[in-house]
């Protein structure tokens, strides 16, 4: 059984089981038998993990410990975290649960190896950014990749994005409401190809994924990874095992 620790968003983890869902059934699924069994915690009292990780708030990394370990006796045989931010401890998360995780940063680091981008643009929180986990992942992973983040102005623009996914104004008309997170993703993106020559762009926090459109019909030569559709996409090929 997997356990989703959610909650960070609580739309993304909305979306992710629906992702989740969707790939089965377009795999043959016709029954809820033929789908994976998952526990899904929305663990909405935990602390921002992008702000603990700024020095701006509390340490979250016990809370989701206590939740792990919950979930692990409930049966849960393996984790993930919707939430790239969170990945930020994982390796201590899942010691002290004692279950493995899916590890999303390396799941995306590994999509831009099989795509074979050269230039990578991250879209992803302030906290996440700062302490340069997806660099070392992508060092790791993919080290003939430069590896670029939008300049201060714009990455003030991914976190008002960010925090527009969660709020109401997600549900205005994007062509009337310039602070539609829509938007703003859009014209981040515009900066990263434009402004830094990147070929691939990555959705890298999950509540991107509920709210933005890769504009394809403008970039048609650039690749866009949504981190929440990776993770899906590895659930679904670890764990459906319908049988025709």
């Amino acid at each position: 059984m997997i356990g989703i620790i959610g909650g960070n968003g609580v739309a993304a983890t909305n979306r992710l089981c629906q992702l989740i869902e969707e790939r089965c059934t377009r795999k043959g699924a016709f029954r809820d038998g033929h789908h994976p069994e998952m526990l899904i915690w929305q663990a909405t009292k935990v602390p921002s993990r992008s702000m603990y990780l700024e020095g701006k708030g509390p340490n979250w990394i016990e809370d989701y410990v206590e939740i792990g370990r919950k979930m692990k006796e409930c049966g849960c045989t393996k984790l993930c975290m919707c939430c790239n931010t969170a990945h930020y401890a994982i390796e201590e998360l899942s010691e002290k649960i004692g279950l493995p995780f899916f590890n999303l940063l390396d799941l995306v680091a590994l999509k831009v190896k099989e795509i074979r981008c050269t230039k990578i643009g991250m879209m992803c929180s302030d906290g996440l950014r700062k302490v340069g986990i997806y660099e070392e992942r992508f060092a790791r992973l993919v080290p003939n990749v430069t590896f670029v983040y939008p300049d201060r102005e714009y990455q003030d623009i991914v976190t008002k994005g960010i925090c527009n996914a969660k709020h109401k104004i997600r549900f205005t008309d994007s062509s009337v409401e310039p602070l539609h997170p829509n938007n703003l993703f859009t014209s981040v993106c515009s900066h990263l190809i434009n402004d830094k020559n990147v070929d691939c762009i990555v959705g890298g926090c999950t509540d991107i994924s509920n709210v933005f459109a890769f504009p394809f019909s403008i970039y048609e030569d650039i690749k866009y990874i949504d981190s929440l559709d990776i993770l899906a996409e590895a659930i679904v090929k670890s764990e459906f095992t319908m049988k025709f």
